[in-house]
């Protein structure tokens, strides 16, 4: 094979460290914001039977042939490659018969997601998405509180003042059928002014043309039917007891009857979190409530609602924003070495200051030492220790910190306390691995 064609499989890219800082950050936020509103984590294969995908996407089953990566196994089997959680984790809801304990069932997720897509900016074929999703009971304090939740996370991302939160209802299933039949009428009517690459979603799935970027079937669709003009009474409540929960929370947003979630199992409360001044195509995330899901796959009727964003387009904003990840991969300590006594303290060393949490790296090889201070100032270290011929015999070793240029010479007995007085005891990365650990 051409040198050429050794490169990642397109619409995929591999993340490297720099990236890791922000990804392993927001992983962070959002395990430590789930953990504080009782969400406990969940994760699914990455492959589902495709026949599970679908039941749950009956009315846009070309969905799995068009845009997602399938396959057969060995056994027989058709699978599907997820690109997205929701319908793993109710798989897992049903199988797992997770309706058996107590209710509301509050779960979060960090996966890896692949969709087969057109390359447009914004779009990849390989992505990272986290998730919220709360199964067993229908209220709008629950819809409120995962609103919440993702608004929170937003902020402490720095990010909430890029977004705005959009939100609409379809009601319930009875009221979005006869939403859903009116449009199909309405669009058949005015077939000459959509473009023909768009007439087969007329009888398919009339919803999927409020989502289409082109200006002239915006147009069109202003003019369609609306979906509040539907809304039976106890639908208008629900709506209006959400926002008011939100209002006493603080979360602002704007009620937008023209925004629909793609998916075709969202059948009440619906949002996103778009970008200011430029629309869902550059959402961040959504969700809505599912509480058809569980029925379309068990028969039983399970309230449900959700939340899930792009963790790519979530870091794609704090760039923008000028945030910057903190990193915990910055080293303390350079330790440099000559000779091969020198090189079995300096081994030594490097263990010892490991054990006491002191972030360090040393130059094991047969680099020259003018190499090795090359090698610490590319790591942009604070000190560096040195041991060579001299320091060995005298069971000594030299700290140099690198920002004034100073030396100091100690013994090896003290080095790695003077180490971890110089760094900060705040600043060692320490872990005991049998925290929390109980022994039966």
């Amino acid at each position: 094979m051409d040198s050429r064609e050794i490169k990642s499989p397109v619409g995929m890219s591999d993340m490297l460290p720099k990236d890791h800082d922000y990804f392993t950050y927001v992983k962070k936020i959002i395990r430590h914001r789930g953990r504080q509103a009782g969400f406990r984590r969940i994760s699914t294969p990455m492959l589902e039977r495709t026949d599970v995908l679908k039941l749950a996407l009956a009315e846009d089953a070309d969905r799995i042939e068009k845009s997602m990566y399938s396959l057969r196994d060995p056994d027989g089997m058709d699978l599907t490659l997820r690109s997205g959680n929701t319908i793993g984790i109710v798989r897992a809801y049903i199988e797992k018969e997770l309706s058996d304990l107590p209710q509301p069932i509050s779960l979060y997720y960090i996966e890896q997601q692949a969709r087969f897509s057109n390359l447009a900016p914004g779009y990849t074929r390989h992505f990272h998405q986290y998730g919220l999703e709360v199964i067993g009971q229908s209220d709008a304090a629950l819809d409120a509180q995962i609103i919440y939740l993702a608004h929170t996370i937003h902020n402490d991302l720095g990010i909430s003042d890029r977004l705005e939160l959009h939100i609409n209802s379809f009601g319930n299933n009875e009221i979005k059928n006869n939403f859903i039949q009116d449009c199909k009428a309405f669009f058949k009517d005015k077939i000459r002014s959509i473009p023909k690459e768009y007439e087969r979603y007329i009888d398919k799935d009339p919803i999927q043309l409020f989502l289409i970027e082109d200006e002239d079937l915006e147009i069109l669709c202003q003019m369609a039917p609306s979906i509040e003009n539907y809304y039976d009474k106890e639908s208008q409540n629900y709506l209006q007891e959400l926002l008011e929960y939100l209002d006493e929370l603080g979360v602002p947003y704007k009620l937008n009857h023209r925004m629909f979630r793609k998916l075709p199992y969202y059948s009440g409360i619906m949002f996103e979190f778009w970008e200011k001044n430029r629309g869902r195509k550059k959402a961040v995330g959504g969700g809505g409530r599912y509480d058809n899901l569980i029925e379309r796959l068990s028969g039983t009727p399970t309230p449900a609602v959700n939340y899930i964003a792009g963790v790519e387009r979530t870091i794609a904003q704090m760039k923008i924003n000028k945030v910057t990840a903190p990193s915990k991969d910055d080293l303390h300590v350079f330790v440099a070495q000559l000779g091969k006594e020198a090189k079995k303290k300096c081994l030594v060393t490097l263990a010892q200051m490991h054990d006491k949490g002191i972030k360090a790296v040393g130059a094991i090889g047969k680099s020259s030492m003018k190499e090795q201070i090359a090698m610490a100032e590319n790591f942009k270290v604070p000190y560096m220790v040195l041991m060579g011929l001299t320091e060995v015999r005298e069971s000594r070793a030299i700290i140099r910190e690198m920002a004034k240029g100073t030396q100091v010479s100690v013994s090896l007995k003290d080095l790695v306390p003077e180490i971890v007085k110089r760094v900060g005891k705040q600043n060692l990365e320490t872990y005991d691995p049998t925290w929390g650990l109980q022994k039966k």
